[in-house]
């Protein structure tokens, strides 16, 4: 269980080289730091000065990416468990840098970690590769190949002076609170290498950041821009209501500054909850155009809750622009495609949380011609840091943690509290962010804020805000973007008569061939149309021949495991997965039944809550018979049941127990095991389970897993087991 104050810190840094300061110390070993450095001292010696990665090591170091990356990996775990068990979060590492978030138990722990990064040098601490690839020259493809000498030590301080973003974390900040139970902002620790620390699909390339980047501005001047800018709108209806003798409006003067527009490069669910409002009247996205398509943008228009659609008026300030994205990796094909263009005579200032996504996303617009991009330095976190609830971001910060969101106010003080400078007290007359709730119930759009992994639209699975009078009176919810499939489109099927999967598939139909025209620019939406015109043909076809019956009164299932909710109340994946509200035990006498034993290296096989729906199915297809690719939605068409037999004679899967490990965030019990499958394994997992005992944290990246419930406790006091014991 976590302690009375878990302490947050927030970090990235890209790859890229600077010049050497003379105001840096010298480059120690990570046992030779002070233990009284602190992360407030390491932001006072990045205020003033550059980062310590000269040219030659970063270039060594991409050359070399294969041998460093795994060894990065195991240096990072190396350090968090040596600092105790109760080192949490999620690390990134690529070839272009390092995003992580990781909780500590106290301040002291923490500390000892910023001091080993400060510390930390490429070749003093990793070494130098057994071989080099090549000490320049011409490469076998009779291209100038890069030069691979072995640089310097002390040219690679990859972490040194990162913009530490620290907070604290109280027992009620963290969600179920109210039901007593005190977890972590995170349920374990997990480092992994990926190819890019932000993904953009290979849009941005590592190299393009110092060529493409746009002006990265701190706080204040921030701040700053959005005054001027509403002083200037201001000044600009004066302007506009001048005409000349003639009626002509005047000419602008050559000075007239340009029209600021300020766009949120986060995901709408993080918009919905809060976001920055626009100094002005924005010409951009007013002509009943949107990111996605003219029949979500009529509804979004009459829900209101974008700010897309409409001029914004004077009169009422409007959010900063939401492109609308579900994930960081389509703005540029879902923005900056169709806005490039009205945004080049325009000064476009950019924000996300913490200013990793605003690195990529100016580059992505400066590629494509927009000359005038800057975006906040530090985020938001930095700038309500500063200015509160008193500046011009409204409503909470979505933080992809337990936490869920923070308001601004509470930032203020508990990055006070890191330091050690101030208390929780508010000034006086300062305006609560709580007092103001900017999010809308999606439905009937009373103010609502409340993010939770168990409101995800049905088809997208983004999350959504809905309050609980309009959750309890659906069974399946829909986004912004699909509310016009509100009552066509479903994922559970076994309610519906024949008549209405009738309706349904016609509805359907007529989306695909009327609405998404034409087909080049909406191939996307027109093949989830399809697939779902699929299934609900198959399900009629199952109801007319007898083969399936309706359930008018089967339960809600969770969009994301499909097991009932009885079973599941949603909060099962990502960073949500954890206790389940409240449950009755099985037997009754509030006692539950002890987990069955397991170990690294047993044999398993699908189990008695194995779900065909969420897994798969649970036999050895023949490899002729084995579709391509797997989706959920794909299984579907299996049944609505949970399935632990085999068919046709089919031998069920086989796999080893790599992993045994805690489904849920701060729970003491081992209740989930990882596993890899026979089939999906490259090298044997007893491998695997030795690498594991000798203390490594890192399994083969070669080698395919999941994660499967072992005794972890139902809504209903069951304990669930995906998969069991061969016997």
């Amino acid at each position: 269980m976590m302690s009375s104050s878990t302490v947050v810190v927030l970090f990235y840094r890209y790859f890229l080289p600077t010049a050497t300061p003379s105001s840096l110390p010298p480059t120690k070993s990570a046992t030779e730091q002070p233990a009284s450095s602190s992360p407030s001292s390491a932001a006072t010696i990045a205020s003033g000065a550059a980062i310590v990665v000269d040219e030659a090591t970063l270039q060594f170091f991409q050359i070399n990416a294969s041998h460093y990356l795994p060894l990065l990996q195991k240096y990072q775990y190396n350090i968090c468990h040596t600092l105790g068990n109760n080192v949490k979060g999620r690390l990134l590492i690529s070839q272009e840098g390092i995003n992580g978030t990781l909780s500590f138990p106290t301040m002291h722990e923490l500390k000892q970690y910023v001091n080993q990064m400060e510390a930390f040098d490429l070749l003093h601490d990793l070494g130098v590769p057994p071989t080099t690839l090549n000490t320049g020259g011409t490469a076998g493809n009779g291209e100038e190949a890069r030069d691979n000498t072995i640089p310097n030590a002390g040219g690679g301080r990859l972490f040194a002076n990162i913009d530490w973003k620290t907070s604290t974390v109280e027992n009620n900040n963290c969600w179920g609170e109210e039901e007593g139970n005190n977890r972590e902002p995170f349920p374990d620790l997990k480092i992994q290498v990926v190819k890019e620390i932000v993904n953009t699909g290979g849009t941005v390339h590592l190299d393009d950041i110092p060529k493409h980047t746009g002006k990265e501005i701190c706080p204040k001047d921030f701040h700053q821009i959005l005054l001027d800018a509403q002083q200037n709108n201001d000044n600009g209806k004066e302007r506009r209501s001048c005409r000349d003798s003639t009626g002509e409006k005047k000419a602008a003067t050559n000075n007239q500054k340009k029209e600021v527009v300020l766009i949120d490069v986060r995901n709408t669910f993080e918009h919905s909850i809060g976001h920055f409002l626009h100094p002005h009247s924005s010409t951009i996205m007013q002509d009943g155009s949107s990111t996605h398509t003219a029949a979500e943008a009529q509804n979004a228009s009459s829900h209101n809750t974008e700010g897309h659609n409409e001029a914004y008026n004077n009169k009422t300030p409007k959010p900063a622009l939401n492109p609308n994205t579900v994930t960081f990796s389509h703005f540029d094909s879902t923005f900056c495609s169709q806005y490039s263009e009205s945004l080049k005579d325009k000064k476009v200032l950019m924000y996300c949380t913490g200013g990793i996504r605003c690195v990529k996303a100016s580059a992505m617009l400066k590629q494509r011609g927009v000359e005038d991009v800057m975006h906040l330095k530090g985020g938001i976190h930095r700038y309500v840091e500063q200015y509160g609830s008193n500046g011009f971001y409204k409503g909470k910060v979505f933080v992809f943690d337990q936490r869920v969101a923070l308001d601004p106010d509470s930032i203020v003080s508990q990055n006070k509290d890191v330091d050690g400078s101030s208390t929780k007290e508010d000034e006086h007359g300062k305006e609560k962010a709580g007092d103001k709730v900017v999010g809308k119930c999606i439905e009937c759009q009373i103010p609502y804020d409340q993010i939770s992994g168990a409101t995800l639209c049905t088809v997208c699975r983004d999350l959504i805000l809905l309050c609980s009078s309009c959750k309890s009176s659906l069974s399946e919810f829909h986004c912004e973007r699909h509310q016009l499939w509100k009552n066509v489109y479903f994922t559970f099927l076994e309610k519906f008569t024949l008549e209405e999967l009738q309706t349904q598939y016609e509805e359907l139909m007529k989306l695909h061939n009327t609405t998404y025209v034409p087909p080049k620019e909406h191939k996307n939406v027109r093949r989830t149309l399809r697939k779902q015109m699929d299934k609900v043909g198959t399900r009629i076809k199952d109801l007319k021949e007898g083969k399936a019956t309706v359930d008018k009164n089967a339960k809600r299932r969770c969009r994301t495991c499909f097991d009932s909710e009885e079973v599941c109340d949603g909060l099962c994946w990502g960073f949500w997965r954890s206790l389940q509200s409240p449950h009755q035990t099985s037997n009754g006498d509030g006692k539950l039944e002890s987990i069955l034993a397991v170990q690294v290296g047993d044999r398993v096989t699908p189990g008695p809550n194995w779900n065909v729906l969420r897994h798969g199915n649970c036999c050895n297809l023949a490899p002729e018979s084995q579709p391509r690719k797997r989706s959920r939605r794909a299984d579907d068409d299996a049944g609505q049941q949970s399935q632990s037999t085999p068919l046709n004679g089919e031998s069920k899967k086989l796999g080893t127990v790599l992993e045994v490990k805690s489904w849920a965030s701060g729970g003491n019990e081992m209740d989930c095991v990882v596993v890899s499958w026979d089939a999906d394994s490259d090298q044997s997992a007893t491998q695997y389970g030795r690498h594991k005992r000798k203390g490594h944290g890192n399994k083969n990246n070669n080698q395919k897993s999941s994660i499967y419930r072992w005794g972890a406790v139902a809504r209903n006091g069951k304990r669930m087991y995906d998969v069991k014991l061969v016997s």
